[in-house]
């Protein structure tokens, strides 16, 4: 399938076209609605994605111009070619992705298939398979503030972890990458002369940098600025579907209808509206539904992560089945885990649904993270990226040792 013709087709205008036209409907239909629904959902980009994602996506440019995930995945390369059949680099975009949340992991892909580290075909796998929701969202804001119970948010993060991988792994086996798990390897082909890894990797890191050539205050600024406009993009896409989704929901008001649409359109109101049915559906269904919710992450995360493919030529269809098969695993995992995890922590149950919410029907939550909070998820994080990464690196270690003995 050619997806940059795609993304030109007369179906793709449409869309576009229809979405544009919907949005200036809904401003002319109730102004002070739309501006105000415009602010709530300011609020949340600004306390929740910004703080959650901008260290780490300028962390992220500066390593990879550094060599870092070069390196990396030169000692990865085997044990995630023929476990996962994506390419070594995975190793540092997948703990990305898991703690900085979308859509970190498709701005790594994207700037790996620009180095020519990836082709188009494995920079899809690598967005499609390290989409994961931000754990401040999950943790702090779900666990914390609509349920009053951080483990309960561990759980979400648990489950919301495992359901990704596992929805990575299915599309490998059922769609598997024939050109990347039949053609060898860089660091196979290196390794006939017997070329120590290590000193293979450090070669490999040395390469990435003299390519890139930019000194540290160039590459700094780059970062920042690239950074930046990302999270434009995440935080355009965010105000306008908070506008879309408050409008429709007033000539629509039913409660149900109005979980579906923010469910399905935008992860941040869609969890905070799931928590509030805490009355009327039982605390399993409930959770289950947090965590489909979560796994699916919204039509505006899927826009978001298309406007950052597109423009290189990758393609989406991954992508959108990872993302069913992540909402599947997560409903089911967290069906099953459940009993044993209310067992074990028995408060979750009367205090779900939370205590903080806003009366008067506005879509922004009260239990949104302040400063403090945010720069100590944000540490929390930088340790998770680093433990993850180092994590990963010893398991492909271990194995390549094994498989050699």
């Amino acid at each position: 399938m050619n997806f940059r013709r795609l993304a030109t087709s007369p179906l793709s205008t449409l869309l576009t076209g229809f979405l544009a036209v919907l949005v200036v409907i809904c401003v002319v239909y109730a102004p002070g609605e739309a501006f105000k629904a415009s602010g709530d959902g300011l609020a949340i980009w600004w306390r929740i994605v910004f703080p959650a994602l901008l260290p780490f996506v300028v962390l992220s440019q500066m390593l990879l111009a550094a060599g870092f995930a070069h390196g990396l995945g030169t000692l990865l390369d085997p044990f995630t070619r023929r476990v996962l059949g994506l390419p070594g680099s995975f190793g540092w975009v997948l703990p990305l992705g898991m703690t900085a949340g979308f859509p970190a992991a498709a701005e790594a892909a994207v700037t790996l298939h620009k180095q020519g580290k990836v082709t188009a075909r494995e920079a899809e796998r690598l967005a499609a398979a390290a989409h994961f929701c931000s754990p401040m969202l999950l943790v702090v804001v779900i666990g914390a503030g609509f349920v009053g119970r951080p483990e309960f948010g561990l759980l979400l993060l648990a489950v919301h972890w495992a359901a990704g991988l596992a929805a990575g792994l299915t599309l490998h086996l059922v769609f598997p990458d024939r050109s990347a798990s039949t053609a060898p390897t860089e660091a196979h082909s290196a390794a006939k002369p017997r070329v120590p890894l290590l000193r293979l990797a450090l070669r490999h890191m040395e390469e990435a940098r003299r390519e890139d050539g930019r000194s540290f205050g160039k590459l700094l600024g780059d970062s920042v600025a690239s950074g930046v406009q990302t999270l434009m993009i995440t935080g355009g896409y965010m105000l306008i579907f908070a506008v879309v989704i408050h409008v429709i929901l007033l000539a629509l008001p039913d409660q149900a209808f109005a979980v579906a649409v923010k469910g399905v359109l935008e992860v941040h109101l869609g969890s905070y509206s799931i928590s509030g049915l805490a009355p009327s559906l039982p605390p399993a269904l409930l959770a289950s539904l947090l965590g489909a919710a979560l796994g699916w992450s919204g039509l505006c995360a899927y826009l978001q992560v298309r406007a950052i493919l597109g423009p290189a030529g990758i393609g989406e269809r991954t992508f959108l089945l990872n993302r069913l098969l992540h909402a599947a695993y997560a409903y089911v995992l967290t069906l099953l885990l459940w009993k044993p995890f209310t067992r074990w922590v028995p408060g979750v149950l009367p205090v779900f649904g939370g205590s903080e919410r806003v009366p008067s029907g506005s879509d922004t939550p009260a239990a949104l993270p302040n400063w403090q909070q945010a720069f100590g998820v944000m540490e929390w994080q930088l340790w998770m990226l680093t433990l993850l990464t180092f994590g990963l690196l010893s398991i492909a270690l271990l194995w390549r040792r094994q498989d050699e003995t």
